[in-house]
């Protein structure tokens, strides 16, 4: 009995899954080469200088006071008597760091209590962004 080899034809098209793998490298390295801010859709307005006292590297932990009052601590909102803690805790991932940012119409009381908070569990290393005028953000 004779039996016939039949040997599968490769099809001519393109190699879908080379695209795929490229594509999924592309996108891990823009993912890891991404600079996150957790603050850019909080809508916050610095408040303006006339001299600008250097550029704060954004290395660190975030926290803003927004006008209302509420803190948001690397993007997640914080209750004010657990600021101290949750600093502490994101300063283990981000660096010591602490950048406290708020809006420009932020009561000066809301400032001082975030401070207050930050400095009772020892942390001291504080920069306050501002934007040097006829400069933008």
């Amino acid at each position: 009995m004779k039996f016939k080899s039949t040997v599968p034809k490769d099809d001519e098209g393109i190699p879908i899954v080379n695209l795929v793998d490229v594509l999924f490298l592309l996108i891990v390295f823009f993912m890891v080469s991404t600079v996150l801010s957790y603050d850019k859709g909080m809508g916050v307005k610095l408040p303006e200088t006339a001299s600008g006292s250097g550029r704060i590297s954004n290395k660190g932990v975030s926290v803003l006071v927004n006008r209302d009052g509420k803190v948001f601590v690397d993007g997640a909102e914080v209750a004010i008597d657990q600021i101290g803690a949750k600093v502490k805790e994101r300063q283990k991932i981000g660096g010591t760091n602490v950048i406290l940012k708020s809006d420009r119409d932020t009561r000066y009381q809301s400032i001082a209590t975030v401070m207050d908070r930050l400095l009772e569990v020892g942390i001291s290393d504080l920069s306050l962004p501002v934007i040097e005028k006829g400069g933008g953000q």
